[in-house]
């Protein structure tokens, strides 16, 4: 009576391990579906695009080559990016060329009030709300929140914010946007790409202002500017290195680069998932760029300023104490007719009024002069002669 309840128990038993055991060997045989490779290849390049993001922070580098007979210009953009919670610390560095042209410098770094032009560095930290820079030897933050348009209109803050990444003017900006993908494997497990890009994606990596240097073949459609796109990504899918020659965005016969022969982006990405953007501490003095940024002809006479602004706009300032360290001060504004007597001559009326203004200013003002007897001065050109008030010179002494 026991022996035959025993005997159905080890046939059930039995027919329990061989259930288990062919579905065990089922699940191994079956592959898995890769997130990136087995998709159409068309779409490889966006899913890796897609599974870089989702490693959720990374490390980052980028080149940018300006090449002309005067050597490579390079802007080199490094950091870290937390692509979920849109933010990015980071930096941007220029080595300029010996001998490069002063009007392609202007264009490359971008103009400003009195000698020189803007810092050949610069910090960054975005926020979902909240661009920061740090230009040059600054000792504060400016903080612009919102468009850029309530600065005066131009993009160059907000192209420091991507779409696809915290931090702007990657290549990355330009991965959802090739044409014409084609695959090969890579010997880690990963995969190479070789695409077309259209002039219109690619300029999504600059400014407006530096775009219009760049090409006049804006058409969103226009294929007659392609630019070759190379992606390598890892066994993962991730994007590890992206690489443009964009040297055939370079038509303008009347753009300020035009003796710039070559463009060469270069982008690695790494640290996948380690730590995230280090932001400034929330004891680095920070300015409401919305306060402290002004047109150079708003600043009251002996009041000071800094000269950089991240904004690109030749007459934006920072205004900030006399007390504490400054690039210039303002000593005098005097005001022009309302009718524009032409370039040459509104450039002699301004000289000519700073040049009074200068020996009636108090001493005090200009003194802090870096040079003694030496000033500076800027009046609207014919676009903006009277617009919104009367034509104003602004006169100026640099302090450093």
């Amino acid at each position: 009576m026991t022996r035959s309840q025993l005997h159905p128990l080890r046939a059930v038993v039995g027919a329990v391990c061989l259930l288990l055991s062919a579905c065990t060997v089922g699940a191994a045989d079956e592959k898995q579906a890769h997130p990136v490779f087995d998709v159409p290849v068309e779409q490889q390049p966006r899913q890796a695009l897609l599974a870089t993001q989702a490693a959720r922070t990374a490390r980052f580098t980028q080149s940018l080559t300006f090449t002309s007979p005067d050597g490579d210009t390079v802007q080199t953009s490094t950091g870290r990016v937390d692509f979920p919670g849109g933010r990015a610390a980071g930096s941007i560095a220029w080595t300029l060329a010996e001998g490069l042209p002063e009007e392609a410098k202007d264009a490359l770094l971008g103009t400003r009030l009195g000698a020189g032009r803007s810092p050949a560095g610069v910090r960054v930290a975005v926020e979902p709300d909240t661009i920061r820079l740090r230009a040059g030897e600054a000792g504060y933050w400016l903080s612009y929140a919102g468009a850029s348009a309530a600065f005066g209109g131009d993009d160059a803050i907000d192209v420091l914010r991507g779409a696809e990444s915290a931090f702007g003017g990657t290549l990355l900006e330009t991965v959802s946007g090739v044409q014409d993908v084609k695959e090969s494997p890579a010997g880690d497990g990963g995969r190479t790409y070789r695409a077309k890009l259209t002039a219109f994606n690619a300029l999504r990596m600059f400014s407006k202002d530096l775009r219009a240097e760049l090409t006049s073949d804006i058409d969103p459609n226009g294929t007659a500017t392609p630019v070759t796109l190379g992606l390598s990504a890892d066994a993962e899918g991730r994007i590890t290195r992206a690489e443009a020659d964009l040297s055939a965005l370079l038509d303008r016969k009347d753009s300020a680069l035009a003796g710039t022969t070559g463009l060469r982006a270069v982008l690695t990405l790494g640290g996948f998932g380690a730590s995230e953007p280090a932001m400034p501490a929330p004891s680095e003095r920070t300015l409401d760029a919305k306060k402290a940024t002004t047109a150079v002809g708003e600043v009251a006479e002996g009041a000071c300023a800094d000269l950089t602004t991240g904004t690109r706009i030749l007459d934006m300032v920072v205004s900030v104490p006399c007390a504490g360290p400054h690039e210039a001060r303002v000593y005098a504004h005097e005001a022009f007719g309302a009718r524009y007597p032409g370039d040459r001559k509104a450039k002699r009326m301004a000289r000519a009024a700073c040049d009074e203004a200068y020996g009636s200013a108090p001493a005090a003002w200009t003194a802090e002069g870096a040079k003694k007897d030496h000033y500076w001065y800027t009046w609207p050109g014919e676009g903006r002669w009277g617009v919104g008030a009367e034509p104003v010179v602004t006169c100026y002494v640099l302090t450093r």
